[in-house]
């Protein structure tokens, strides 16, 4: 297994403080959200004031805080998993994630394969060849590892593992679709699928693509030697983020259904946990 060059220091504290900011997004995101809908005319008065003392208009708080999510989530992994990784395999998993995403997005925007017939709106920024936006590629390689990272934690082999990842990445979409499609018009289906609107078919280009680049993380670019800390937390507060949305939102089943997806691995998890001998983890670590 090829060693990691030394992290930069200061990278797990800059990983901590990182994750701080994208957990005070999601509950800003989250809250402003909630007031909305529950309390409409607070919510507009609250609006009347920020717009008042700097400016900003709704739409730009929306798209504010949602680049700024979808620019720290990939800069989280790249620091959680930089000190085993080192610089050189962090960018090449970067760049694999990345291209793979892009490559399955522009294909799908453009075709309707692999996840069915879909276009991106305006709210994500500038779009790579007026199709994808360029946030959303990064997301793909961000996700992935961590799902990758939880997968060699459930099982071995290197098949199963894939599988698990790609399984992984499947149940962070359960929430994700409904939330930033049907409750919030980030992206559309052409046409009114069969699970609040998205076809089926998504599940199986979101299971085909993420199994790719999984496939790849394990196969072409040498793996992960250990389980990283923090991916579990990575992982679970952005499942939570889209099954808040679809709760305030009115799409409450599709929530409920996102928090028996987020609950499957974290049982697992726990179970894999209890069934190792004492101190195997702490072991692994070392003989990374």
């Amino acid at each position: 297994m090829p060693h990691a060059s030394a992290a930069p220091p200061g990278t797990r504290l800059a990983f901590r403080a990182a994750f701080g900011l994208f957990l005070a997004v999601i509950v800003f995101s989250v809250a402003g959200s909630l007031l909305l809908n529950a309390a409409p005319a607070a919510a507009s008065a609250a609006l009347g004031w920020i717009h008042a003392h700097t400016g900003l208009t709704m739409n730009e708080l929306i798209e504010g805080s949602t680049w700024t999510y979808m620019a720290l989530l990939p800069l989280l992994t790249f620091l959680l998993y930089l000190p085993q990784l080192g610089p050189r395999r962090s960018l090449l998993f970067l760049a694999w994630g990345s291209a793979v995403g892009a490559a399955a997005e522009l294909v799908g925007t453009q075709t309707g394969v692999p996840f069915g017939a879909y276009a991106y709106g305006d709210l994500l920024g500038p779009k790579i060849l007026g199709h994808v936006p360029w946030l959303i590629p990064p997301s793909w390689y961000a996700m992935s590892v961590v799902a990758y990272d939880l997968a060699r934690r459930l099982t071995r082999g290197a098949w199963r593992v894939v599988l698990a990842g790609a399984g992984l990445m499947v149940l962070w979409d359960v929430a994700l679709d409904p939330a930033m499609s049907t409750a919030f018009p980030f992206w559309r289906f052409e046409a009114d699928g069969v699970y609040f609107g998205m076809p089926l078919a998504n599940w199986a280009g979101w299971f085909l693509t993420s199994a790719v680049i999984v496939w790849g993380y394990d196969r072409l670019l040498g793996g992960l030697r250990a389980a990283a800390p923090g991916a579990t937390a990575l992982y679970a507060a952005n499942v939570l983020f889209p099954v808040c949305i679809c709760l305030a939102y009115g799409v409450a089943w599709a929530g409920v259904v996102g928090l028996a997806a987020l609950a499957v691995p974290l049982a697992l998890l726990r179970l894999r946990r209890a069934e190792e001998p004492r101190g195997a983890g702490r072991r692994e670590a070392v003989a990374a």
